[in-house]
């Protein structure tokens, strides 16, 4: 067949390669980055959280949705995508409940991590919030205490009455918002183990205090509870391009809290990662990029534990570095870094790697004509794993429960004396909680480090010696809650009080 020779041309031109998509620049991936379209993806996570209970918990149906959720929003054409699954053993709980003088609360939670069991006892006030052995009184002992939450841990409260004999202690809130609580570890608190603790809702506790007053009233708490095995998954998205042996690795969580939506902790995060990704498609990249949508992390940072326990060696060797992204959005924000270097907190994990990696944060946020500062690079978010196995790590954090101080009101604005979120492990923490101005600039700061770092390492410690791994769990091995991390105590967070 005869081909005119006027099409020639045209055909020439589609045999012609499409020109390469240029080398990632911070600034041009940043500007792709807009308000709106964080706006849009908060909508879209807390509709999945109100179509299912309120909640994404990991294991949820509201879990699942929010993870084919993530890989719709993911392009095919320039990522690898898969799913990592595990096995988690969950605790449920059969009966929790609080009893006085044979009236029974209504609004009553179990402690993750307290001891199982029934005990019937006298109950008693203890005055202050129960943060110092001064406030355990000797009458206390042999009794349950009834102590107001504020002020220190809930570990704390439940080691110091334990010390002062009490059998058992029920903390009331000091909120209208219900709250998963969670105890730690006793070793945490020098104890060898916690007494048989609930935790009860405002109303009922003002109320008690009123009735109790100095003396006190017959009671029963009942903690019981059993653990059934349960399957979750991480999500891992690496780019097609780039160098696959230098891979750099940002990591944001997956899960809410049972109590609450979680459009903060981690929705932003996990918002974030999403819109770099699609907008780093636009670029190509020298080093590789490999976002990562941890699960479980409110469990002990169980599903970044998993990626890092199961990793060869040879794998691990390729990854360069993890940058970690949690609560971005926090309403009475402060900007963040980890103290990679340990010049402001002293952490065992400080490296020069981790170093370098806070110093490009901070070098973000003096370009972008805003103030940081330091916290803690203390292993409580889903970084730690990465750094048990000698990976540097770093990252940003708005801030939690944790309280603003007059400083830091001076520094970013906002209310001192009130909590950076307000809503942390709340039903409140949904689309109204988020402060926009902090998102996009911690959604810039991720875009900002993985684009400098996705077009060179140029100086930074890779490769390293290599790394004595973990002990290798066996793939079908069921992960365990680990209450010494994650967020209760997590992402550099100060454990819940």
């Amino acid at each position: 067949m005869k081909v005119s020779t006027l099409a020639l041309p045209f055909l020439a031109s589609t045999l012609v390669a499409a020109a390469p998509a240029p080398l990632v620049e911070s600034n041009k991936l940043r500007r792709m980055l807009y308000r709106s379209n964080l706006k849009a993806r908060a909508t879209e996570l807390y509709n999945i959280a109100m179509r299912n209970n309120g909640t994404r918990a990991w294991g949820t149906p509201g879990h699942w949705e929010t993870l084919d959720w993530i890989e719709s929003q993911i392009p095919k054409d320039y990522y690898n995508v898969e799913r990592q699954y595990f096995n988690i053993s969950r605790t449920i709980y059969d009966e929790v409940s609080v009893t006085v003088d044979g009236i029974a609360a209504t609004e009553v939670n179990g402690f993750t991590n307290g001891p199982n069991g029934t005990i019937s006892a006298p109950i008693v006030n203890v005055p202050n919030f129960g943060c110092e052995a001064a406030d355990y009184p000797a009458a206390v002992a042999g009794k349950i205490a009834l102590v107001h939450r504020g002020n220190c841990n809930f570990g704390l409260k439940n080691a110091l009455a334990g010390t002062a004999g009490a059998v058992g202690l029920v903390v009331w809130n000091n909120d209208v918002q219900p709250l998963q609580p969670t105890l730690g570890t006793p070793d945490l608190y020098n104890v060898t183990e916690f007494v048989i603790s609930a935790f009860i809702g405002q109303a009922e506790g003002q109320a008690l205090v009123t009735k109790i007053g100095g003396s006190s009233l017959p009671a029963t708490i009942k903690s019981l509870f059993h653990y059934e095995v349960d399957l979750t998954a991480n999500v891992i998205a690496t780019t097609k391009n780039g160098n696959q042996n230098s891979i750099i690795t940002s990591g944001a969580h997956t899960d809410s809290v049972k109590a609450g939506p979680g459009i903060n902790d981690n929705g932003s995060g996990t918002i974030a990662q999403i819109e770099v990704a699609k907008a780093l498609t636009k670029f190509s990249v020298n080093n590789a990029i490999r976002f990562c949508w941890w699960a479980a992390e409110e469990d002990g940072l169980l599903g970044s534990e998993y990626y890092t326990s199961h990793i060869a060696e040879a794998e691990a060797a390729k990854i360069v570095m993890n940058l970690n992204f949690d609560m971005l959005a926090s309403p009475n924000y402060l900007y963040s870094i980890y103290d990679g270097d340990g010049s402001t907190f002293e952490s065992p994990y400080a490296s020069t790697g981790s170093g370098m990696i806070e110093k490009t944060f901070i070098d973000f946020f003096v370009e972008d004509g805003k103030t940081s500062v330091p916290t803690e690079f203390d292993g409580r978010s889903d970084y730690d794993g990465f750094l048990q196995i000698g990976i540097p790590a770093g990252g940003v954090f708005m801030g939690a429960e944790g309280i603003k101080t007059e400083e830091e009101a001076t520094l970013f604005g906002g209310k001192a004396g009130q909590p950076y979120d307000s809503c942390y492990h709340q039903a409140c923490d949904d689309i109204k909680n988020l402060d926009y101005g902090a998102f996009i600039t911690g959604a810039k700061s991720m875009a900002d480090s993985l684009a400098k770092y996705g077009r060179s390492i140029e100086g930074f410690p890779f490769p390293r010696p290599a790394a004595k791994l973990k002990p290798r769990r066996l793939e079908g091995a069921t992960m365990l809650p680990n209450p010494k991390k994650g967020k209760h105590g997590g992402c550099s967070k100060k454990l819940e009080a």
